[in-house]
């Protein structure tokens, strides 16, 4: 286990490996507005710019264990798709998140977990009763929980609905499989064939 100075000596380290290289050729990073804002699960192991093969810095993460939506989430994707236009918004969880595997402790034992942590079950939980929604395995409780944050971005955002609403933004809610494929549950917006689906689910 490492200790807080081995941990910042070797980002230090890391970043001398990552600036001078970059320094010298800008023009391998992504210039402009991101391409879309990625909601995704704080503990998964892939960035977002390598799960959908995009160069770095093309793509605004935002990351919460669990997909908890606070005020900070809403703020930053808020922010993503007014002031720099961001056209999409992926609600991204993976597989074999321990937040859902907690989740489903919580539902088969009533195990609910200590602290903040506890919010995060709670919040999954609800997911599984709202969609109504099987929870036998952590798979399950995954998709129906990505959707049901998608949808709640739309009730707790004015700003965001609107977006959507004009066809600005859309909304897809997702889960990377164990290959790495990402496995769409849900789309809000534009974003069906011919370009006018305002929800579909999956």
């Amino acid at each position: 286990m490492s200790d807080p100075m081995n941990a910042w000596q070797r980002l230090r380290a890391g970043n001398e490996l990552f600036f001078l290289p970059v320094r010298g050729r800008q023009q391998t990073l992504h210039q402009g507005a991101p391409v879309a804002a990625v909601f995704r699960c704080a503990d998964t192991d892939v960035a977002s710019e390598m799960v959908f093969g995009q160069s770095w810095g093309s793509l605004l993460d935002v990351s919460t264990w669990g997909h908890v939506v606070d005020t900070g989430v809403l703020a930053t994707l808020e922010h993503a798709v007014e002031a720099l236009e961001v056209p999409l918004i992926v609600v991204l969880g993976h597989h074999d998140c321990s937040a859902m595997r907690a989740a489903m402790r919580a539902w088969r034992h009533a195990e609910l977990p200590d602290g903040a942590s506890r919010m995060v079950v709670e919040q999954a939980l609800s997911s599984i009763v709202r969609r109504g929604s099987a929870a036998e395995s952590v798979a399950e409780i995954g998709a129906a929980h990505v959707v049901s944050v998608g949808m709640s971005l739309l009730e707790r955002s004015p700003l965001i609905a609107r977006r959507v609403d004009a066809g600005k933004c859309g909304i897809v809610c997702a889960t990377t499989e164990d290959d790495g494929r990402v496995q769409a549950y849900a789309t809000v917006g534009a974003l069906g064939e011919a370009g006018d689906s305002l929800l579909e689910c999956v």
